[in-house]
């Protein structure tokens, strides 16, 4: 019995062995952790780089050769419609003077003063108009209204005492004229036209101070008309006993030699 005991011992002593080499030569595997498959960015598209925009480079400006002898542009007359503001027209009819179209410059003149009847300037330019188209009386009375409007114009002055010249009405030309020098500006034309004033009512040593002063001021034919008075006492004497041939334009009594050509003067537009 003791010798059962003793085997059963030494038996179950073997298995506990077993059983410990057999736990300790299994190799477990750990557990394996589980992978998480990181998010797959969306790819990112490289900043788009713009090229910089060429610089213009200017262009040469075209010169054309000049035209030797061109003729007149009459594409550039002033155009005029019932648009137009009062110193267009205005300009429109001065333009039209200087190229000889009278009658243009007088319909314009005319429609200016329509349009713009409290301006000075426009009823100066009527009476210029009217001047060149053989208008005097017309013209005195449209330089008359100028000055009414603007009395310190001296080219409204001179216009109208030049236009009495010529109407012979000397005295009140002489007044018109002396206002026209008195004020400024004052140009050597003015001078001239008062000292033909002067010579008509034989005032000669004012006549002659006046052309002094047109002469200084280099008006052409101030000096003419300044030597012709030297030693001269009175033109009327002078007139009396020298009757022209028949026919002259230098008729003494009517003394259109005295005058120049006309010595209008046109004014700064006002408004």
């Amino acid at each position: 019995m003791r010798n059962l005991n003793t085997i059963l011992r030494v038996f179950a002593g073997t298995a506990a062995m077993t059983t410990l080499v057999a736990c300790e030569e299994v190799d477990v595997p750990p557990p394996r952790a589980k992978t998480v498959a990181a998010p797959i960015a969306a790819p990112v598209a490289p900043p788009k780089v713009e090229a910089p925009a060429p610089t213009p480079v200017a262009e040469a400006p075209k010169v054309e050769p000049a035209k030797k002898d061109e003729p007149k542009d009459e594409s550039k007359v002033i155009a005029i419609d019932e648009s137009s503001k009062p110193s267009e027209i205005i300009d429109g009819a001065r333009e039209a003077m200087k190229r000889g179209e009278l009658d243009r410059a007088l319909k314009l003149a005319k429609v200016a003063v329509l349009k713009a009847p409290t301006r000075s300037s426009a009823w100066n330019t009527l009476g210029r108009a009217q001047m060149q188209n053989g208008q005097r009386k017309e013209a005195i009375a449209s330089f008359e209204q100028a000055v009414e409007l603007n009395p310190k114009s001296s080219f409204a002055q001179n216009n109208l005492g030049l236009a009495l010249v010529y109407d012979k009405r000397y005295d009140d030309a002489v007044d018109a004229l002396e206002e026209a020098t008195s004020q400024g500006p004052v140009e050597g034309y003015m001078w001239n036209n008062l000292g033909m004033a002067y010579e008509h009512l034989d005032r000669l040593e004012e006549a002659r101070d006046a052309y002094r002063k047109a002469s200084e001021m280099m008006h052409e034919r101030a000096g003419e008309n300044l030597a012709r008075l030297e030693g001269v006492k009175t033109v009327f004497r002078t007139a009396k006993a020298d009757a022209p041939p028949k026919g002259d334009k230098t008729d003494a009594t009517d003394k259109s030699d005295v005058e120049a050509p006309p010595s209008l003067s046109e004014d700064a537009i006002t408004h």
